[in-house]
């Protein structure tokens, strides 16, 4: 894991634009643009007074926020939405709220999939942690990548065809369904994926999946949900992890619900 020592980002001031900026271009030339694309700072901030605006701050340096949902939120609070969650069972969760809302564990995704252009870094910054499960998950979708095309190149036809995506959190936008494949070719890579947003796009559509693409996905997540290809961290309050979700996938294990602190994360998207 790359790893930056906790002092690090107390030795640049966050106050001092110049010395974050940077930082920040470091970061995207050494961990986010290249092996291992992604990078987890371990107590970057953890007064919660200060999270907010210092993880705001910090992300400016990346590029340009964009917003999380049709209200133009330019970031959410990932945590359980207990008076959702409490009148659905739990199979039926990631049908009816978005991810980030439960505590369901799995299903391995990128972010912003329902865009037309998904966002190029994901930022969360953990305020508290749940005490058994909530551990995060990253994926390096290249390694999947070249695993299908050499082991499996009809599912790889496959992925790089269009799927509907519902266009969850953005009821604002017209059409509600998007159409875009899960790869792209190795010269502009992004894989873009999150099943349930895929699975209720069709359902929008009164479309069905065909066999052969449907086989596709569940092969797809066969390789998703594969050890060989994870990697597990548990973050504590004040950590922060940051994705290039161009190529890393990423998820959850799932995690107990805590009624009065539950977990909860601070997340930001960057174009």
């Amino acid at each position: 894991m790359a790893n930056i020592k906790q002092n690090y980002l107390n030795s640049h001031k966050i106050d001092n634009s110049k010395k974050l900026s940077l930082f920040a271009k470091n970061l995207k030339k050494d961990y986010l643009n290249k092996n291992p694309n992604f990078i987890i700072i371990r107590k970057f901030e953890k007064n919660r007074k200060l999270i907010k605006r210092k993880l705001i701050s910090f992300s400016k340096n990346l590029g340009k926020i964009c917003p999380q949902n049709s209200s133009g939120d330019k970031y959410l609070e990932i945590k359980p939405n207990l008076k959702k969650i409490k009148k659905i069972p739990k199979s039926k969760q990631l049908e009816k709220v978005r991810y980030h809302e439960s505590n369901a564990g799995g299903s391995i995704h990128s972010d912003g999939p329902q865009l037309n252009i998904p966002p190029k870094y994901l930022l969360m910054v953990c305020i508290k942690n749940a005490k058994k499960g909530g551990e995060s998950i990253v994926t390096n979708t290249k390694k999947i990548y070249d695993f299908i095309k050499k082991n499996k190149p009809e599912h790889l036809k496959n992925l790089k065809k269009n799927y509907f995506f519902e266009r969850r959190g953005f009821k604002k936008s017209k059409p509600y369904v998007l159409s875009k494949p899960i790869f792209t070719s190795e010269k502009n890579f992004k894989f873009r994926y999150l099943k349930e947003y895929i699975l209720s796009g069709y359902a929008i559509k009164k479309a069905s999946l065909s066999n052969k693409k449907r086989m596709s996905l569940e092969y797809l997540d066969t390789l998703l949900s594969n050890k060989k290809f994870q990697k597990k961290y548990k973050l504590n309050g004040g950590d922060l992890i940051i994705l290039n979700n161009h190529i890393m996938a990423h998820g959850r294990s799932a995690f107990d619900l805590d009624k009065n602190s539950p977990r909860s994360l601070l997340r930001l998207w960057v174009k």
